[in-house]
């Protein structure tokens, strides 16, 4: 389950290992197992490689080489005082895989999908972590702030127990060792090896991941030697938490100010639509600006319904209008050309849950605030309004509305305070989204 690559003479694996206070048996019996590992490890990439050379004595040799120590690395680690749960795992996951091949070779999409090699390099590893973690209690950092002590392998175990989709032990904050770490790691038979990164007492934190789910995201648990290590990382944590908490509240302040300030621009008219309406448009190359860079115009606006024998549509949130922008990026309209070099460019506008007839009135510049660090479901929506008036204004064409936008942009820009790229010029560090449009209004 973890992330490794290994090739047929080398391995990149992941690390493991804890300082653990074993009996004289227990390190024993990991020693030994940790030899039979190793055999595997270099068994499994034997494999792979007769696999491919299509070598079915070599695949049968290396089947049988695997098999023996596999098996052996299994009867020491049942001896141990504890078990060692990923080790023990990956072994048997080795097994049943390779039992799987045909002749003792496995095919080649057994390869791409499972490395055999992949396995058995977790299981060493796996080894050196549980032998380091033992039966010993670490501390972690309850879900309170508080520390506490727990055996990360206890704690993986009961996840394990309540059918969560997967969980894993590691080293906190390693994933993968280079080669020349790999042959040091194979050179060595001693899982309490001080030479080998994170093994033995150079082992300091434990990574526990998990999900409870398949389709959920990893959820995170740390555990830490020393009680003094896990207080330092329960303090370094609530730092963090007041840090972000106070950003989050300046952030929300500012947003708070930046809307109405937008919306209250005298040119500018809040709109209070209650829904969404998609709509479209097709730009055209249009050459190049003063900066060099490539520039379009568009040919039109339209309405997504415009092109369909359905009623007017619109959607109560924009949610559901972005996906079915998302949609009609990939699938253009039927009635409607683009070219190669042509932009097609699709935008959820607010939209009046109401629209008398379909007889076509003009066309209205639109705008659309995103504040800092926001979604587009934050977003903050005026139309250009007439002077003096509390009404849109209401261009008779789409080209009128359109030769306007960028002067209108251009003002708003400006009477917000921020640059060409949407930086704050009292704040280089915060930046907004502005977005103009020229929509038809029925």
């Amino acid at each position: 389950m973890r992330n490794i690559l290994l090739t047929t003479a080398m391995m990149l694996a992941l690390t493991g290992g804890f300082a653990h206070a074993a009996s004289t048996n227990d390190e024993v019996f990991a020693n030994a197992a940790l030899r039979e590992l190793h055999k595997m490890a270099i068994a499994s990439a034997q494999s792979e490689r007769a696999a491919k050379d299509s070598d079915r004595i070599g695949c049968r040799d290396a089947y049988d080489s695997l098999q023996k120590a596999a098996h052996e690395a299994l009867t020491n680690m049942h001896q141990m005082s504890f078990a060692p749960i990923d080790a023990l795992d990956r072994v048997s996951t080795l097994l049943r895989v390779s039992n799987l091949a045909q002749n003792g070779c496995p095919d080649e999409a057994a390869i791409r999908l499972v490395p055999l090699p992949m396995i058995a390099g977790q299981a060493i590893l796996g080894l050196r972590t549980d032998y380091a973690i033992g039966d010993a209690d670490w501390y972690m950092v309850n879900t309170s702030g508080d520390v506490e002590a727990k055996n990360p392998l206890r704690h993986a175990q009961s996840l394990s127990d309540q059918n969560y989709s997967w969980v894993d032990v590691r080293p906190k904050g390693m994933f993968i060792i280079g080669v020349s770490d790999w042959k040091a790691e194979m050179a060595s038979h001693e899982v309490g090896d001080p030479a080998i990164e994170n093994s033995g007492n150079n082992l300091k934190s434990i990574e526990v991941d998990y999900r409870k789910n398949s389709g959920d995201d990893n959820t995170y648990v740390y555990f830490y030697r020393t009680k003094e290590e896990a207080q330092a990382a329960a303090q370094a944590s609530k730092a963090r938490r007041e840090s972000d908490a106070k950003a989050e509240a300046e952030l929300k302040a500012f947003n708070a100010k930046l809307s109405p300030t937008f919306t209250s621009l005298p040119y500018m008219i809040a709109s209070h639509d209650t829904g969404f309406k998609l709509t479209y448009a097709v730009c055209k190359p249009a050459g190049k600006d003063a900066k060099g860079f490539n520039t379009c115009h568009d040919d039109d606006s339209r309405d997504w319904s415009d092109s369909r024998t359905v009623p007017y549509r619109w959607f109560s949130n924009i949610k559901g209008c972005e996906d079915a922008a998302v949609r009609l990026n990939t699938e253009h309209p039927a009635d409607v050309k683009v070219n190669p070099d042509d932009a097609f460019t699709s935008y959820c506008e607010p939209a009046s849950s109401s629209v008398s007839g379909r007889t076509l009135k003009g066309y209205k510049m639109v705008f659309a605030l995103t504040p800092l660090d926001a979604e587009s479901v934050d977003n903050v929506y005026a139309d250009l309004r007439d002077r003096g008036s509390q009404t849109a204004s209401v261009f008779k064409t789409f080209n009128a509305c359109y030769d306007a936008m960028d002067a209108a942009y251009s003002k708003a820009m400006k009477d917000l305070g921020v640059d060409e790229n949407g930086t704050l010029l009292s704040d280089n560090t915060k930046s907004i989204s502005l977005t103009a449009t020229c929509v038809r209004v029925y």
